[in-house]
Protein backbone atom coordinates (compact mmCIF):
# COMPACT_ATOMS: atom_id res chain seq x y z
CA UNK A 1 0.00 0.00 0.00
CA UNK A 2 2.91 2.31 0.41
CA UNK A 3 3.61 1.97 -3.21
CA UNK A 4 0.11 3.03 -4.29
CA UNK A 5 0.55 6.08 -2.21
CA UNK A 6 4.04 7.25 -2.61
CA UNK A 7 5.00 5.57 -5.66
CA UNK A 8 7.96 5.71 -7.29
CA UNK A 9 9.18 6.85 -3.92
CA UNK A 10 10.21 4.80 -0.99
CA UNK A 11 7.91 6.50 1.62
CA UNK A 12 6.40 9.86 2.66
CA UNK A 13 9.62 11.80 3.40
CA UNK A 14 11.04 10.75 -0.53
CA UNK A 15 7.50 11.57 -1.79
CA UNK A 16 7.46 14.92 -0.05
CA UNK A 17 10.42 15.81 -1.03
CA UNK A 18 10.58 14.85 -4.67
CA UNK A 19 7.24 16.89 -4.93
CA UNK A 20 7.62 19.72 -2.83
CA UNK A 21 6.70 22.15 -5.99
CA UNK A 22 4.33 19.91 -7.76
CA UNK A 23 0.34 19.94 -7.40
CA UNK A 24 -0.11 16.06 -5.47
CA UNK A 25 -3.36 15.10 -6.55
CA UNK A 26 -5.59 13.41 -3.56
CA UNK A 27 -4.99 9.30 -3.78
CA UNK A 28 -7.85 7.25 -1.59
CA UNK A 29 -7.57 3.75 -0.53
CA UNK A 30 -9.26 1.59 2.04
CA UNK A 31 -7.06 -0.76 3.83
CA UNK A 32 -8.42 -4.12 4.35
CA UNK A 33 -9.58 -3.99 7.98
CA UNK A 34 -11.62 -0.79 6.61
CA UNK A 35 -9.47 2.30 7.44
CA UNK A 36 -9.91 4.82 4.82
CA UNK A 37 -6.47 6.66 3.96
CA UNK A 38 -6.63 9.89 1.97
CA UNK A 39 -2.97 11.59 0.72
CA UNK A 40 -4.53 15.20 1.01
CA UNK A 41 -1.53 17.04 -0.36
CA UNK A 42 2.60 16.85 -0.18
CA UNK A 43 3.29 15.62 3.25
CA UNK A 44 -0.27 15.29 4.21
CA UNK A 45 -1.74 11.95 5.23
CA UNK A 46 -5.63 11.04 7.02
CA UNK A 47 -6.28 7.61 8.44
CA UNK A 48 -9.98 7.30 9.56
CA UNK A 49 -10.89 3.99 11.40
CA UNK A 50 -14.14 2.04 10.51
CA UNK A 51 -14.59 2.03 13.89
CA UNK A 52 -16.11 4.44 16.38
CA UNK A 53 -13.44 6.96 17.38
CA UNK A 54 -13.62 9.52 20.63
CA UNK A 55 -10.40 10.86 19.54
CA UNK A 56 -8.69 13.89 16.44
CA UNK A 57 -5.49 13.51 16.95
CA UNK A 58 -2.79 15.41 14.85
CA UNK A 59 0.51 14.51 14.44
CA UNK A 60 2.91 17.25 12.60
CA UNK A 61 6.69 17.27 12.21
CA UNK A 62 9.24 19.43 10.15
CA UNK A 63 7.44 22.33 10.90
CA UNK A 64 11.55 22.98 10.88
CA UNK A 65 13.19 21.36 8.54
CA UNK A 66 16.16 19.83 9.91
CA UNK A 67 14.65 18.61 13.37
CA UNK A 68 14.72 15.20 11.32
CA UNK A 69 14.25 12.73 14.21
CA UNK A 70 10.54 13.20 14.50
CA UNK A 71 10.13 13.25 10.57
CA UNK A 72 11.36 9.57 10.62
CA UNK A 73 9.42 8.63 13.32
CA UNK A 74 6.15 9.62 11.86
CA UNK A 75 7.24 8.34 8.71
CA UNK A 76 7.83 4.88 9.99
CA UNK A 77 4.03 4.84 11.75
CA UNK A 78 2.78 5.59 8.47
CA UNK A 79 4.29 2.57 7.21
CA UNK A 80 3.25 0.27 9.59
CA UNK A 81 -0.11 1.41 9.33
CA UNK A 82 -0.19 1.02 5.52
CA UNK A 83 1.10 -2.30 5.81
CA UNK A 84 -1.24 -2.74 8.73
CA UNK A 85 1.13 -3.40 11.29
CA UNK A 86 0.05 -0.58 13.54
CA UNK A 87 -3.55 -0.83 14.12
CA UNK A 88 -5.97 2.41 13.78
CA UNK A 89 -8.16 2.70 16.13
CA UNK A 90 -8.56 6.42 16.50
CA UNK A 91 -8.47 9.26 13.42
CA UNK A 92 -5.11 10.73 12.39
CA UNK A 93 -3.93 13.46 10.07
CA UNK A 94 0.14 13.44 10.21
CA UNK A 95 1.69 16.55 8.68
CA UNK A 96 5.11 17.30 7.49
CA UNK A 97 5.12 21.05 7.80
CA UNK A 98 7.68 22.13 5.67
CA UNK A 99 9.24 20.44 2.53
CA UNK A 100 11.58 23.09 0.75
CA UNK A 101 13.23 23.37 4.38
CA UNK A 102 13.26 19.16 4.56
CA UNK A 103 15.18 19.12 1.43
CA UNK A 104 17.54 22.40 2.02
CA UNK A 105 18.67 20.49 5.88
CA UNK A 106 17.48 23.76 7.56
CA UNK A 107 15.64 25.22 9.84
CA UNK A 108 13.36 27.41 6.97
CA UNK A 109 13.84 28.95 3.89
CA UNK A 110 12.54 32.10 3.82
CA UNK A 111 10.59 32.53 6.99
CA UNK A 112 10.30 30.48 10.45
CA UNK A 113 6.86 28.78 9.41
CA UNK A 114 6.60 28.28 12.88
CA UNK A 115 5.76 32.23 13.50
CA UNK A 116 3.29 32.24 10.87
CA UNK A 117 0.12 30.60 12.40
CA UNK A 118 -3.03 32.04 13.96
CA UNK A 119 -3.72 34.33 10.67
CA UNK A 120 -0.38 35.87 11.26
CA UNK A 121 0.89 34.42 7.27
CA UNK A 122 -1.05 37.18 6.21
CA UNK A 123 0.81 39.59 7.13
CA UNK A 124 3.72 38.07 4.93
CA UNK A 125 4.79 38.01 1.80
CA UNK A 126 2.11 35.58 0.16
CA UNK A 127 4.60 34.29 -2.77
CA UNK A 128 6.67 32.48 -0.36
CA UNK A 129 6.57 28.85 -0.23
CA UNK A 130 6.03 28.85 3.22
CA UNK A 131 4.07 31.59 3.66
CA UNK A 132 1.39 29.55 1.61
CA UNK A 133 1.80 26.49 3.16
CA UNK A 134 1.15 27.75 6.68
CA UNK A 135 -2.08 28.72 5.07
CA UNK A 136 -2.73 25.48 3.85
CA UNK A 137 -2.05 23.56 7.15
CA UNK A 138 -4.61 25.61 9.17
CA UNK A 139 -7.24 24.68 6.09
CA UNK A 140 -6.16 21.24 6.29
CA UNK A 141 -6.26 20.79 10.27
CA UNK A 142 -9.35 22.67 10.42
CA UNK A 143 -10.94 20.56 7.90
CA UNK A 144 -9.81 17.67 9.47
CA UNK A 145 -11.41 19.07 13.07
CA UNK A 146 -14.56 20.04 11.47
CA UNK A 147 -15.34 16.60 9.77
CA UNK A 148 -15.11 14.32 12.61
CA UNK A 149 -17.66 11.94 13.45
CA UNK A 150 -20.55 12.68 16.87
CA UNK A 151 -18.86 10.50 18.56
CA UNK A 152 -15.09 12.52 18.99
CA UNK A 153 -14.83 13.90 22.07
CA UNK A 154 -11.69 14.84 22.44
CA UNK A 155 -8.71 16.75 19.93
CA UNK A 156 -5.35 16.25 20.55
CA UNK A 157 -2.32 18.26 18.78
CA UNK A 158 1.32 16.90 19.19
CA UNK A 159 3.76 19.31 16.81
CA UNK A 160 7.23 17.49 17.36
CA UNK A 161 10.61 19.08 17.13
CA UNK A 162 13.86 19.08 18.40
CA UNK A 163 16.51 21.72 19.53
CA UNK A 164 18.82 23.60 18.08
CA UNK A 165 20.90 23.74 21.36
CA UNK A 166 21.21 21.01 24.23
CA UNK A 167 19.17 20.91 26.84
CA UNK A 168 20.06 20.43 30.63
CA UNK A 169 16.14 18.38 30.13
CA UNK A 170 16.43 16.65 27.38
CA UNK A 171 12.61 16.39 26.46
CA UNK A 172 10.77 18.88 27.11
CA UNK A 173 6.77 20.17 26.06
CA UNK A 174 5.50 23.93 25.75
CA UNK A 175 1.75 24.14 26.29
CA UNK A 176 -0.16 26.98 24.99
CA UNK A 177 -1.50 29.58 26.67
CA UNK A 178 -5.32 29.70 26.37
CA UNK A 179 -7.35 32.04 29.04
CA UNK A 180 -9.10 30.14 31.89
CA UNK A 181 -7.42 26.62 30.58
CA UNK A 182 -5.31 24.29 32.73
CA UNK A 183 -3.13 21.19 31.84
CA UNK A 184 -5.06 18.36 32.26
CA UNK A 185 -3.46 14.97 34.36
CA UNK A 186 -4.50 13.45 31.21
CA UNK A 187 -2.38 14.73 29.22
CA UNK A 188 0.82 14.87 31.96
CA UNK A 189 0.14 10.96 31.74
CA UNK A 190 1.09 11.49 28.10
CA UNK A 191 4.21 13.35 28.59
CA UNK A 192 4.87 10.91 31.07
CA UNK A 193 4.41 8.01 28.98
CA UNK A 194 6.65 9.76 26.07
CA UNK A 195 9.19 10.39 28.60
CA UNK A 196 8.44 14.65 28.21
CA UNK A 197 9.24 15.28 32.27
CA UNK A 198 9.50 18.78 31.95
CA UNK A 199 6.44 21.26 30.46
CA UNK A 200 6.60 25.09 29.82
CA UNK A 201 3.50 26.77 30.87
CA UNK A 202 3.19 30.32 28.17
CA UNK A 203 1.43 32.71 29.72
CA UNK A 204 0.34 34.95 26.86
CA UNK A 205 -1.16 33.58 23.28
CA UNK A 206 1.49 33.09 20.78
CA UNK A 207 1.80 32.02 17.06
CA UNK A 208 2.77 28.62 16.78
CA UNK A 209 1.07 25.85 15.11
CA UNK A 210 0.03 24.33 18.30
CA UNK A 211 -0.86 27.79 19.50
CA UNK A 212 -3.49 27.88 16.23
CA UNK A 213 -4.98 24.42 17.21
CA UNK A 214 -5.27 25.14 21.02
CA UNK A 215 -6.51 28.83 20.71
CA UNK A 216 -8.55 27.95 17.38
CA UNK A 217 -9.35 24.79 17.24
CA UNK A 218 -9.85 23.96 21.03
CA UNK A 219 -7.34 21.07 21.20
CA UNK A 220 -5.01 19.93 23.87
CA UNK A 221 -1.89 20.27 21.82
CA UNK A 222 1.66 20.83 22.80
CA UNK A 223 5.12 21.44 21.14
CA UNK A 224 7.15 18.92 22.15
CA UNK A 225 11.10 19.65 22.01
CA UNK A 226 12.19 15.31 22.49
CA UNK A 227 15.88 16.22 21.90
CA UNK A 228 18.92 17.86 19.50
CA UNK A 229 19.33 18.25 16.11
CA UNK A 230 20.39 15.43 13.69
CA UNK A 231 20.36 15.17 10.05
CA UNK A 232 18.85 12.41 8.58
CA UNK A 233 20.34 9.30 9.01
CA UNK A 234 22.17 10.15 12.33
CA UNK A 235 19.59 9.60 14.84
CA UNK A 236 19.60 7.83 17.50
CA UNK A 237 15.70 6.75 17.51
CA UNK A 238 16.25 4.76 21.03
CA UNK A 239 16.11 8.15 22.28
CA UNK A 240 12.93 8.59 21.15
CA UNK A 241 11.04 5.10 22.35
CA UNK A 242 8.93 7.14 24.84
CA UNK A 243 7.25 8.95 21.97
CA UNK A 244 7.61 6.62 19.41
CA UNK A 245 5.25 4.30 21.53
CA UNK A 246 2.95 6.35 22.85
CA UNK A 247 1.50 8.02 19.91
CA UNK A 248 1.41 4.53 18.58
CA UNK A 249 -0.54 3.63 22.03
CA UNK A 250 -2.68 6.35 21.39
CA UNK A 251 -3.36 5.80 17.55
CA UNK A 252 -4.56 2.19 18.13
CA UNK A 253 -6.88 3.71 21.21
CA UNK A 254 -5.53 2.10 23.60
CA UNK A 255 -5.84 2.96 27.19
CA UNK A 256 -3.61 5.28 28.07
CA UNK A 257 -3.29 6.37 32.65
CA UNK A 258 -5.19 8.47 34.24
CA UNK A 259 -2.65 10.29 35.74
CA UNK A 260 1.46 10.69 35.52
CA UNK A 261 3.09 7.79 37.72
CA UNK A 262 6.64 9.97 37.59
CA UNK A 263 6.31 13.68 38.26
CA UNK A 264 6.03 16.18 35.46
CA UNK A 265 7.54 19.72 36.75
CA UNK A 266 6.17 22.47 35.43
CA UNK A 267 8.22 25.96 35.00
CA UNK A 268 6.11 29.31 33.90
CA UNK A 269 7.84 32.35 32.04
CA UNK A 270 8.85 35.15 34.73
CA UNK A 271 10.71 36.79 32.24
CA UNK A 272 10.98 37.88 28.71
CA UNK A 273 14.53 38.91 27.75
CA UNK A 274 14.52 41.53 24.51
CA UNK A 275 17.12 43.04 23.02
CA UNK A 276 16.16 46.54 23.38
CA UNK A 277 19.46 48.71 22.02
CA UNK A 278 22.37 48.24 20.17
CA UNK A 279 24.37 48.81 23.41
CA UNK A 280 22.13 45.65 25.13
CA UNK A 281 25.07 43.64 26.82
CA UNK A 282 23.79 39.74 27.19
CA UNK A 283 25.68 37.85 30.22
CA UNK A 284 24.81 34.30 28.83
CA UNK A 285 27.29 32.14 27.11
CA UNK A 286 26.23 30.82 23.35
CA UNK A 287 27.06 27.39 24.41
CA UNK A 288 24.67 27.24 27.49
CA UNK A 289 22.04 24.87 27.63
CA UNK A 290 17.76 25.76 27.63
CA UNK A 291 16.73 24.98 31.31
CA UNK A 292 20.33 26.12 32.92
CA UNK A 293 19.93 27.44 36.61
CA UNK A 294 21.24 30.84 37.32
CA UNK A 295 21.26 31.71 41.46
CA UNK A 296 19.46 34.56 42.99
CA UNK A 297 21.55 37.91 42.22
CA UNK A 298 23.12 36.65 38.70
CA UNK A 299 22.90 39.21 36.21
CA UNK A 300 21.50 38.40 32.51
CA UNK A 301 21.57 41.32 30.48
CA UNK A 302 21.96 44.79 30.59
CA UNK A 303 21.13 48.28 28.70
CA UNK A 304 22.65 51.32 30.30
CA UNK A 305 20.93 52.13 33.49
CA UNK A 306 18.44 49.06 32.96
CA UNK A 307 19.49 45.46 33.72
CA UNK A 308 17.48 41.99 34.36
CA UNK A 309 19.16 40.28 37.73
CA UNK A 310 17.38 37.38 38.86
CA UNK A 311 15.43 37.43 41.65
CA UNK A 312 14.88 35.37 45.32
CA UNK A 313 15.26 32.14 43.78
CA UNK A 314 16.64 30.26 41.10
CA UNK A 315 15.71 30.85 37.19
CA UNK A 316 15.85 29.09 34.26
CA UNK A 317 16.78 29.63 30.19
CA UNK A 318 15.40 28.50 27.39
CA UNK A 319 15.77 30.02 23.86
CA UNK A 320 18.85 31.54 24.39
CA UNK A 321 19.81 33.67 21.82
CA UNK A 322 21.62 37.05 21.56
CA UNK A 323 21.87 37.39 17.42
CA UNK A 324 18.72 39.04 16.54
CA UNK A 325 17.57 42.40 15.58
CA UNK A 326 16.92 44.89 18.50
CA UNK A 327 13.61 44.33 19.53
CA UNK A 328 13.32 40.47 19.38
CA UNK A 329 13.19 38.50 21.96
CA UNK A 330 16.47 36.94 23.38
CA UNK A 331 14.89 34.66 25.44
CA UNK A 332 12.69 33.39 28.32
CA UNK A 333 13.38 33.16 32.07
CA UNK A 334 11.59 30.36 34.37
CA UNK A 335 10.67 29.77 37.09
CA UNK A 336 9.83 26.50 38.53
CA UNK A 337 6.11 25.64 39.91
CA UNK A 338 6.18 24.82 43.06
CA UNK A 339 4.01 21.33 43.93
Amino acid sequence: MTAFFFSPHKNIIRHTLATRDDEVAPRHEILSAGTEVTLLDNGIIRFEPNTASDTSLVISCAVHGNETAPIEIVSAIIDDLLAEDQKCGQRVLFILGNPWAMEAGTRFVDVNMNRLFCGDWQHQDLTLPEVKRAAKLEAYVANFFAEEPVTATQRLHYDCHTAIRDSARERFAVYPFVAGRTLPETQKAFLDSADVHTVLLQQQAANTFSSFTSLQQNAESFTLELGKVRPFGENDLTRFEGIDRTLRRLIAGDALPDSPINPVDGFTVHHTIEKTSEHWEFFVEDDVANFTEFAPGTEIWRDGDDAYIVGDEPEYIVFPNRDIPVGQRAGLMLRKQSG
